[in-house]
């Protein structure tokens, strides 16, 4: 018994995902896409920890410190929040 045609699997292919103008695919992607922008802030939040463990360079130099810290921000203001 199959299951039959649905929103998920009505056209296969990434083209068909890309070009879609159903509300349910779309919904589907905007999760995918801020489940992984939520990752990526996760983990510039994990090198600001670890930066941070002890006193001194630890991982990164003072300036890719403050590029991961603004790219953190901007990622879990703009990306996750909104």
């Amino acid at each position: 018994m199959s299951a039959g045609k649905n929103y998920l699997n009505e056209k296969d292919g990434l083209w068909s995902w890309l070009t879609t103008l159903d509300h349910k695919r779309i919904g589907v992607m905007y999760m995918i896409t801020v489940m992984l922008f939520f990752l990526f802030g996760g983990i510039f939040a994990m090198l600001i920890r670890a930066e941070l463990f002890a006193p001194g360079k630890t991982i990164m130099e003072a300036s890719t410190y403050n590029q991961v810290m603004t790219l953190h921000g901007a990622i879990m203001v703009f990306m996750v929040i909104i």
